[in-house]
């Protein structure tokens, strides 16, 4: 049982991870691929956890605590030891880790190219759709709301999107067509683009 509250531990934390880097709609084309990437990534994570625990759980320093306290402890613990370099050298003017951090990254960025290039397809679908669906007036007064709407946002925070509105919106050098785009996109996605 520890080992599963391990890897829970482990697959949850990468499940953060994923969340907190992707917008993917709801909608997608390729939805099975982008599944296996995603949840084969959190799989992968959550194993590897279970194997450090299998490996190293039974340290005589660790036995006191309780098991699911250890169990979440190693489940944490996994996430550090992959991001350990042993050295960072410098090859043609670049800082190249030397350690777990070097396979884990290229193991995450090989998966993460994968989720993006899904992910950016049925945003822009989605983002295309809800264009032609608004007139530019109704996307700027719906983005505005948006703004003013999101509890998450800090009022720095608020205050630079409208700013970001605002630029926008007066842009002489974008056509309407495009800020639209820009506009829609911010909607389903958060993310302010300059056009």
């Amino acid at each position: 049982m520890e080992q599963l509250v391990t890897g829970a531990t482990a697959g949850l934390l990468t499940l953060f991870d994923l969340d907190r880097t992707f917008y993917v709609p709801s909608r997608v084309h390729r939805k099975l691929a982008l599944y296996a990437w995603w949840f084969g990534f959190i799989l992968v994570n959550a194993v590897l956890a279970i194997l450090l625990y299998r490996i190293i759980g039974n340290v005589e320093a660790l036995s006191s605590l309780n098991p699911y306290l250890k169990a979440v402890i190693f489940g944490i613990g996994y996430l550090a030891i992959v991001r350990l370099k042993f050295a960072t050298f410098n090859y043609q003017g670049n800082q190249v880790p030397f350690g777990i951090e070097a396979f884990y990254d290229a193991g995450k960025t090989f998966v993460f190219r994968r989720i993006n290039s899904i992910a950016i397809q049925a945003r822009r679908d989605e983002t295309k759709e809800l264009a032609g669906m608004r007139t530019f007036k109704e996307l700027a007064e719906e983005t505005k709301f948006a703004m003013d709407a999101d509890m998450l946002l800090s009022a720095e925070e608020r205050a630079s999107r409208r700013k970001w509105l605002l630029k926008t919106l007066q842009d002489a050098a974008t056509s309407e067509d495009e800020k639209k785009i820009t506009l829609a996109n911010y909607l389903k996605s958060g993310q302010m683009i300059d056009g």
